[in-house]
């Protein structure tokens, strides 16, 4: 208690000297263990010997006992305990006690490499303490090279590996003799950190890991083999994790939760501190570190914060090599050597993205900090498990005081709040012709035919019309067109588990004859950190973005060394084209009236990047351009789905006065809740409140009284669904919230008011009839000469203007084709099926190809 009392005080102490408040405060009292005898046939052999050293009296942790006997009971098990509970412990005395007693091999599949490699050391050391032979534990990861990993499937025993290696290179291979053999003799499946397959990567996985089990069953079949296979699962504390484990893997589960903890912890300290909001925010954090830097007895520390290249501007501010980043895009030696230096205690504290959220083993941090409110109370649970594991701690979160008034909550409450579920889209059909890609190519590899979804495993119902599609000549519709052309001839490599449909990007810096790749990116996180012409920071190393090749050969984003380490800003712009007839509401999810309408609908987004800012000044690409073609503008073009709110009222309605920012807070307010309270990521949703067109006749026609919230992926996952399902929810938290945070809440009672007298005035409703443009005899329906549309190069897409329509007589077909300006670099000429209308600078016209007249229907009276 005294060491706790010690930091607290200097702790508190340093963020008081900062000008910080303390809003709020946890006291979490530490708990005394619990333990259970283990079952005599782990106290016998070389096994009972090792266990007699660390173990002595026979007996461990009660969950860990509990799970062990469900273990050799052959259930399939998920141990979902809190942080340094012990839980790595139980499946690992289950596959070593049939490394020792059978014959059997296993995979244990971590989440990240940075906790594989921490992990992978204490399978070795294990081994070695247990006497079997060197090589039963080995590694398969991105970064193991291809003569070692298939050397790993012949000798090894224990496959310590990614599920992202499983997908680009196990299963690819998945027909090879060594695989097959693995295969046969696979008698535990083991899944760490199972509470982080959730969203885009969790529902990749859910089919990788079912894959993963139809290979198995045929070459078992094939073979003769009768090994029995189980599954081992570890999760923090989540909601549901036995039905969350059975949608991941469409197998059932026992589940070992929190009332058998038997873990004994520290106690610790959680604080509510008021820090400002915005840019400010960062600098605050930086001064704190600064402090506890130069006091003596805070111990080491870590802090979080959610912006990569926030955590790169923290450090480069902080200007101390004590002091590190770490987040996701660093090449593994980077990642390694930041590891090695947290663990020898040679850091004083590191500045993290989640991704030292998870269960690396860093016993040392006595002070955690948040920057802002953690994405879901599961992060702040992992995050919060990160402090204090050695001796008590403190961990602040470091947020605006009415961080969590204007939730209509506490911090006390959030804490004390019920863990939100997991969630899987395994409805998403952009995964599924993905996953069914590779099973079909796997399928050939293991002599099927691939006719049909494979039996013996729990699919998805909407999984096999997909599957259909996917086949080869199959009649599909056109939007599979882009995600089949990524996935090529090549579907495990080019279908990443960690997105849908997004174009990746490596990360070179050098002259041409001397390239170093330091990093990748995806194209989502490209266009707002890695833009032409940014300030990019690396390990502090400041850079700038020169140019994106988008080759056949070659799609990476060169850097070189910035001599002006100036931030820049990107100057985004976002365009949402929705409508509500019948082909574009979910389900019939629709409720109307007098006073406008919400419902769930598939939607069309366009997220563009057309400049910076630096300094003051606003630098935008259409001008640049002209004397450096590599300043072009970048976007990124997805059908999703979402939720529309369209409001013709005059407290919300209009392009000017008040009712533009009552709309961008109201979005703002629901898309925060649905992060809060639904435990969506926020990188997988937004909203937009301006330059949102509704489809009319098929054409776009911009309004100014409507908010859409939408997922920002591929295909969309309907996570924003609660919106229209539970919206009385969503009132009735906003109304809280106002009465709580009074000013600070994100919208006022009179907003709140308005939003529900709103919705009481909807009813159900019915999709209108829309049928689109339909020409005239002898017309066609053709894009106008002064649309701006896109065409995909590579994948990416590269913008065209419109200067006329023409049909060109090829053999014994008729063409339509769009002649388009091409900046005084000759003709340029593109097939009108090529085209994509993203954004909202295109139209529709009539056109009649032997007269040349062209109409518009709006001036026609089509409208």
């Amino acid at each position: 208690m005294a060491d706790r009392i010690t930091v607290l005080e200097k702790f508190q102490g340093l963020v008081e000297d900062g000008g910080l408040d303390v809003v709020e405060r946890i006291d979490v009292a530490p708990r005394q263990e619990r333990r259970l005898p283990l079952a005599a046939h782990y106290l016998e052999g070389r096994l009972g010997a090792w266990v007699a050293r660390k173990l002595p009296d026979g007996s461990a942790w009660r969950h860990q006992s509990i799970a062990l006997e469900r273990i050799d009971a052959g259930s399939n098990v998920v141990v979902a305990t809190g942080t340094a509970s012990g839980k790595s412990l139980i499946f690992q005395f289950a596959v070593m006690r049939e490394m020792l007693e059978g014959t059997g091999c296993a995979i244990v599949v971590y989440p990240l490499k940075a906790l594989l490699a921490d992990q992978l050391q204490r399978w070795k050391v294990l081994a070695g303490e247990l006497g079997l032979p060197e090589g039963t534990v080995q590694e398969l990861h991105g970064d193991v090279p291809m003569e070692r990993r298939s050397e790993a499937l012949r000798t090894a025993r224990v496959l310590v590996a990614t599920p992202d290696l499983l997908q680009a290179w196990f299963m690819r291979q998945v027909g090879s003799p060594a695989t097959r053999e693995f295969l046969t003799r696979l008698r535990f499946l083991v899944i760490d950190e199972a509470h982080v397959y959730e969203s885009v990567f969790g529902s990749n996985v859910a089919y990788l890991f079912r894959r993963l089990l139809v290979a198995r069953q045929r070459v078992c079949r094939a073979t003769g083999s009768d090994t029995r296979l189980q599954l081992i699962a570890a999760t923090a504390t989540i909601f549901g994790p036995r039905d969350h484990m059975q949608c991941l893997t469409g197998c059932d589960f026992d589940e070992i939760g929190d009332v058998d903890d038997g873990s004994p912890s520290h106690g610790r300290t959680l604080l509510h501190v008021a820090g400002p909001e915005g840019a400010s925010a960062e600098g605050s954090l930086v001064d704190v570190i600064g402090r506890i830097h130069a006091e003596a007895g805070t111990g080491s520390f870590i802090a979080f914060h959610d912006s990569r290249q926030g955590v790169e501007r923290v450090c480069s501010a902080v200007a101390d090599d004590a002091v590190l980043p770490y987040r996701s895009g660093y090449e593994t030696a980077d990642r390694t050597r930041i590891e090695r230096e947290l663990r020898a205690g040679s850091l004083r504290g590191v500045v993290s993205t989640s991704a030292l959220e998870l269960g690396i083993d860093v016993a040392g941090f006595t002070v955690g900090m948040n920057l802002g409110v953690p994405q879901s109370k599961k992060a702040f649970r992992q995050r919060l498990g990160r402090v204090g594991r050695a001796s008590p701690g403190v961990f602040a979160v470091m947020a605006p005081p009415q961080a969590f008034t204007r939730f209509g909550s506490s911090f006390a409450e959030y804490y004390a709040g019920s863990v939100e579920p997991s969630y899987l889209y395994l409805d998403n059909r952009f995964i599924q012709f993905a996953h069914a890609r590779c099973l079909m190519d796997e399928s050939e590899q293991l002599g099927s035919n691939g006719g049909s979804v494979p039996a013996g495993v729990d699919w998805p119902a909407s999984f096999a019309l997909v599957y259909e599609h996917s086949k080869p000549g199959a009649r599909r519709p056109r939007e599979f067109d882009y995600i089949a052309q990524l996935g090529a001839d090549s579907p495990h490599l080019n279908y990443p588990l960690r997105q849908v449909g997004e174009a990746n990007y490596k990360l070179k810096i050098g002259a041409r004859d001397d390239v170093e790749q330091i990093g990748g990116i995806a194209l989502n996180q490209a266009i707002r950190e890695a833009y032409p012409g940014a300030l990019y920071l690396h390990l502090k190393r400041p850079m700038k973005v020169r140019e994106w090749r988008s080759s056949a050969f070659d799609r990476s984003i060169r850097l070189e060394d910035a001599v002006k380490a100036a931030p820049t800003r990107p100057i985004l712009h976002t365009t949402v084209n929705v409508g509500a007839g019948i082909d574009d509401v979910v389900n019939s999810r629709i409720m109307s009236g007098a006073g406008g309408l919400l419902a769930e609908v598939a939607l069309q987004v366009n997220e563009s990047v057309l400049g910076f800012k630096a300094g003051g000044a606003a630098r935008m690409y259409r001008d640049m351009r002209t004397s450096d073609p590599r300043m072009t503008k970048k976007q990124r073009e997805f059908g999703t789905t979402g939720v529309v709110i369209r409001i013709n009222e005059p407290w919300f309605s209009g392009g000017s006065g008040s009712s533009p920012i009552v709309r961008a807070a109201v979005g703002e307010a629901l898309k925060q809740l649905l992060i809060r309270e639904k435990s969506v990521a926020p990188n997988d949703i937004d909203y937009a409140s301006t330059n949102i067109a509704f489809y009319e006749k098929g054409v776009p026609r911009r309004v100014t009284d409507t908010v859409v919230l939408y997922d920002s992926i591929y295909g969309g996952l309907r996570l924003t669904e609660p919106l229209f399902t539970d919206f009385d929810e969503f009132l009735e938290r906003l109304e809280r919230a106002a009465d709580r945070a009074g000013a600070g809440a994100f919208v006022g009672e009179d907003v709140v008011s308005g939003l529900s007298a709103w919705y009481r005035s909807l009813a159900e409703g019915l999709a209108d009839q829309d049928g689109g443009l339909v020409a005239p005899d002898g017309d066609l329906v053709v894009y106008a000469s002064d649309s701006i549309v896109s065409v995909r190069v590579n994948g990416v897409y590269v913008e065209r203007a419109i200067l006329e329509p023409k049909l060109f007589e090829i053999g014994s077909t008729t063409m339509l084709m769009y002649r388009y300006d091409t900046g005084g670099e000759g003709e340029g000429w593109v097939p009108h099926d090529q085209i994509e209308p993203t954004g909202q600078d295109w139209r529709r016209v009539f056109w009649n190809p032997k007269t040349g007249v062209v109409t518009d229907p709006e001036e026609d009276g089509v409208f």
